[in-house]
């Protein structure tokens, strides 16, 4: 059989310092790529330059130009122009292992049905020349197929740019949602995951330059210390997008296409709940426990565990500290149902688990303490 040929996408803006490093290791793959097209979304910083040299040395390098609109605009227009049947996006200042292509394509041979490969990666930082210095693994656990979306949703474990993703797929999907200037990659991983099977391949593929330098789009321009707060904003967009775009069956492991009875339906609302928590989006969050606990039979327990557990999952904490207003002008409603007062002492004890056996400075576990203080007390006021 003919092997797939692959079109590397690198979107870059003002990364001069950073971008040679990257496509050199594109360049040297043990099985190389068809093509290389960098698309330069408005760079200011003299890459045009520099990508001039690659392109007149390089012939699988290819260049496109283009006013500033942010990383999906940029991804874009590459899987529109890409010709390879599978496609690698790969940002501007990482570095590729040398046999990324090869131990990929190998992986995806053995799984003809898959839609897409990812694999491990490691960490890495600048070293002493500014060149990238291979850090620790992040390795990635396989999930079987019914799990792999659904764990998903609670958390990115893969690298996009670990990813190479038949372009069939990406053209069905729509592409990149260009409404969001961050967290772009872990919504098309989402759309992705939902809609085809992936394949894990062992070996990992790129190094992921850690640094404080500047990122996103010239309208968002961001620190690397401010990374996380930004994720925060746009991923509680894309978990609203998972709210209005999956039907309640699909949050639970295998998905369910037939209606569900009231055991199933308390089952996929407290999975999305906390999916909902995971992505910062508290007023969701409690709506579905409120619906939870409205149906008949409701096992109290298991919502108060899924309660105290929703709590500690991924940005939730992060914006009830936010919004601890609008925590508490939701409460009095939510404990005038049945089992409302316990489920609000169930996430006061997850706060409390938080405040002993997460990291944090001195004053982050008081805050997190004192919220278990106030949250408990409403419980029984």
């Amino acid at each position: 059989m003919t092997q797939p040929r692959v079109s590397v996408l690198v979107p870059t803006f003002n990364r001069v310092n950073y971008i040679g490093e990257c496509l050199d290791s594109l360049l040297a793959q043990s099985v190389p790529a068809l093509e290389i097209i960098v698309i330069d979304d408005g760079s200011e910083d003299g890459s045009a330059d520099l990508l001039a040299g690659y392109v007149a040395r390089h012939p699988t390098v290819r260049h496109l130009r283009k006013e500033n609109g942010g990383k999906p605009t940029a991804v874009n227009l590459g899987i529109q122009q890409a010709q390879g049947e599978l496609i690698w996006i790969f940002d501007d200042d990482d570095v590729a292992l040398p046999d990324a292509i090869e131990t990929r394509l190998r992986t995806l041979a053995a799984a003809p049905d898959a839609g897409f490969v990812y694999s491990p990666h490691y960490y890495g930082s600048d070293g002493p020349d500014g060149r990238i210095v291979q850090g620790r693994l992040h390795a990635v656990a396989p999930h079987d197929p019914d799990s792999f979306f659904p764990r998903l949703m609670l958390g990115c474990f893969f690298h996009l740019a670990t990813a190479l993703v038949k372009r069939e797929v990406y053209l069905q999907l729509g592409g990149f949602d260009t409404q969001l200037l961050s967290s772009e990659d872990y919504d098309i991983q989402l759309r992705l995951a939902r809609s085809c099977k992936a394949v894990l391949c062992p070996e990992p593929s790129f190094i992921f330059r850690q640094h404080q330098g500047l990122r996103g789009a010239k309208a968002i321009r961001y620190a690397g210390t401010d990374r996380s707060k930004v994720f925060r904003r746009f991923d509680q967009r894309v978990g609203r997008k998972l709210r209005e775009n999956l039907a309640l069956g699909e949050y639970l492991a295998p998905a369910c296409t037939t209606p569900l009875n009231a055991r199933d339906q308390q089952t996929a609302l407290l999975a999305r709940m906390q999916v909902m928590a995971s992505k910062g989006c508290i007023p969701e969050m409690l709506e579905d426990l409120s619906a939870a606990l409205a149906l008949p039979g409701a096992d109290l327990a298991t919502c108060a565990q899924m309660a105290r557990k929703a709590v500690c999952t991924g940005y939730a904490w992060s914006a009830i500290e936010d919004d601890w207003g609008g925590l508490n002008a939701l409460l009095p409603a939510f404990k005038g149902q049945r089992g409302g007062r316990r489920m609000v002492r169930a996430m006061a004890l997850g706060c409390l688990a938080l405040a002993k056996g997460y990291p944090g400075s001195g004053a982050e576990r008081f805050a997190k303490a004192r919220a278990a203080l106030v949250l408990g007390l409403c419980s029984v006021l």
